[in-house]
């Protein structure tokens, strides 16, 4: 699955290059809210969800992205996004914690200023962390794996803000979908291992990017309609 997300990104970039105008690379921080909720069953679980508290995540996420001139001062943005997010299901008696890689595609409308997206993608959890109030449990890959029967995270987001040449500022909704499930018979290891259930959440945040300088590829339309002009 991991081989095959990568070489259709590849294709899906490579191809696009072919076309595009301009090259950016950027660097994300999202900063967001969580507020979880169990899913039991398939069927979300009102009892449960009512021990759900909010919590603090972050990440990091470069973002290679290809600019698709419509005119002077407006854009077609694909982008590929490939960095470390950690993910926090926070309930009254216990937290979940994940830190993952996360790799994703995104399409952004950019008209003037603003910019309007959308995206999707997976999150690979590494490791994590098991916490009972002051009392915590870190757990490498294995230890995840003996404790849940899907360690992939499917997520989609939508976001939209401003964009001020290197630095830019949106607000977004993230939605984690409810796939990394708590295997069965878990009891014992505490509160959060008691039922066989699946985890999601809704986040909510802003997302600050850093911009490094376009490269040009292609032809520039604003430079050859000059010239073509000049001709006549």
């Amino acid at each position: 699955m991991k081989k095959s997300i990568i070489l259709i990104t590849l294709f899906i970039m490579t191809s696009a290059l072919a076309y595009s105008h301009n090259f950016v690379m950027s660097l994300y921080i999202p900063l967001a809210g969580s507020r979880p909720s169990f899913y039991q069953n398939g069927i979300l679980s009102d009892y449960l969800t009512e021990q759900a508290e909010s919590a603090f995540e972050v990440g990091v996420i470069f973002q290679p992205s290809i600019y698709f001139t419509i005119n002077k001062l407006h854009y077609i943005v694909l982008g590929v996004d490939f960095g470390w997010y950690r993910d926090t299901f926070k309930f009254q008696d216990f937290t979940h914690e994940f830190d993952s890689i996360i790799t994703g595609l995104s399409l952004e409308w950019k008209p003037s200023i603003f910019q309007i997206g959308i995206g999707g993608g997976v999150k690979f959890t590494l490791s994590g962390k098991y916490s009972v109030g002051y009392n915590y449990t870190l757990l490498d890959y294995k230890a995840l794996s003996s404790r849940f029967n899907n360690l992939v995270i499917p997520y989609i987001k939508l976001y939209t803000g401003v964009n001020f040449f290197l630095v830019s500022l949106s607000f977004y909704a993230n939605f984690d979908l409810p796939t990394i499930q708590i295997k069965d018979n878990l009891a014992s290891l505490g509160g959060g291992y008691r039922y066989p259930i699946e985890l999601t959440s809704v986040d909510l945040g802003v997302q600050i990017g850093l911009h490094l300088p376009t490269i040009e590829f292609g032809k520039n339309n604003d430079y050859y309609d000059i010239r073509n002009r000049i001709k006549r």
